[in-house]
């Protein structure tokens, strides 16, 4: 008996509720289907005869900026509260008189007599940016090159590692140290009747290059760092252990930015999180930092490809002394300056000119752009 008269107050009240979204919506007040079920899921974990709990549960499903929360509690009252349930004020969309008080009417603006002079315009006022330590860094912004030098750049850059190659690859060429070719051995000794007589060897033919690229991003080296990181991307391409590092008055490695994209996408990527420099660059300093920094990852394999015009801030003499130690731990110290086609180039640049005596080649972007031989540097 109990249970029954329970199911029949659920469904009067369910009728009641149904009546009160009929009443809102013969107002013009938007109850989507949605707000109805959330509604009818939300009565179902209150106390229905408690007004707080279900006035609440309204406003929370059916209300959706304070305009309409308003109109709903203030149409709440008027259904659930009175027995004719008479709202005479529809919902507008937005707040009514009864809720909020009217706004003050602007002041009309005079206008003046045809003829008479007009007031001066407002005078314009131009923000002016101050510097500031905790500012983030403004970028280092790349454009994409040609896709035709891009591919000229990569063609040369496969030519560049061929010549620095080091590591072992898969193929195996004759050698006076290795381990003993026995097919190579068994042909030699027909020649001589069948006796063993000279054994032959072979080792691993270097096909792989180690590179760790320097890459100079100061001011100076602005008007080529679209050229230049073409070329940082394609040897970084080239080689699974390389390395690439941004340097000016800091060293800053960007090798993740560099592999994990293409080359479109990695210019912008790099472009951003690289910083401007545009004051200059110290080549001695960054040199020291980064073998202080990197130098215990060096190897008598690895090759050093620094891209920089050579101009430095600093003392040329510490530019001589850092590389001439890096020198000494690595295979080969390549400097690729943008300015070694023009007519009457010479190394004389100051860094560039005390670091001639430890430099193996001295090279351009045209050398890797063109089909001939990469020359070697004799200072």
């Amino acid at each position: 008996m109990i249970e029954g008269s329970a199911s029949v107050a659920k469904a009067r009240f369910r009728e009641r509720l149904t009546g009160f979204l009929r009443f809102l919506r013969a107002r013009q007040f938007p109850v989507g289907v949605g707000a109805e079920v959330d509604l009818a899921a939300a009565t179902e974990s209150i106390d229905v005869l408690d007004r707080s709990q279900l006035r609440a549960a309204c406003s929370a499903t059916l209300a959706k900026s304070p305009e309409e929360l308003r109109y709903l509690e203030m149409a709440f009252d008027r259904f659930w509260g009175a027995r004719d349930a008479t709202l005479e004020l529809p919902w507008t969309g937005g707040e009514t008189v009864a809720l909020a008080p009217a706004r003050r009417p602007r002041p009309a603006r005079e206008r003046p007599p045809s003829g008479t002079p007009t007031d001066a315009p407002p005078p314009v006022v131009i923000p002016l940016g101050t510097y500031s330590a905790s500012a983030p860094s403004s970028g280092h912004p790349l454009a994409p090159v040609d896709a035709r030098e891009v591919r000229q750049l990569r063609r040369g850059a496969r030519r560049f590692r061929r010549e620095n190659a080091t590591r072992a690859g898969r193929r195996d060429a004759r050698a006076n140290r290795g381990v003993v070719d026995l097919r190579e051995t068994v042909r030699r000794s027909l020649h001589h009747g069948g006796e063993w007589i000279e054994l032959a060897r072979r080792r691993p033919r270097p096909a792989r290059a180690e590179f760790v690229v320097l890459w100079d991003v100061s001011g100076s080296m602005r008007e080529h760092d679209d050229r230049f990181f073409a070329l940082v991307h394609a040897l970084e391409s080239l080689s699974r252990r390389g390395r690439v590092f941004a340097f000016s008055t800091r060293v800053q490695e960007v090798t993740e930015d560099v592999r994990r994209y293409g080359y479109v996408r990695a210019a912008a990527i790099v472009g951003r999180r690289i910083e401007r420099a545009d004051g200059g660059t110290r080549i001695g300093p960054s040199l020291h930092e980064f073998a202080a920094r990197y130098g215990g990852r060096l190897n008598d394999r690895t090759t050093i490809v620094i891209l920089s015009d050579g101009w430095d801030l600093g003392e040329t003499e510490e530019v001589a002394y850092e590389l001439a130690l890096l020198r000494r731990r690595v295979h080969r110290v390549v400097w690729v300056t943008p300015y070694t086609r023009r007519p009457g180039f010479r190394p004389e640049v100051g860094a560039l000119r005390a670091a001639a005596g430890e430099i193996d080649q001295l090279l351009g972007p045209e050398d890797f752009e063109s089909r001939w031989p990469l020359r070697p540097f004799r200072a």
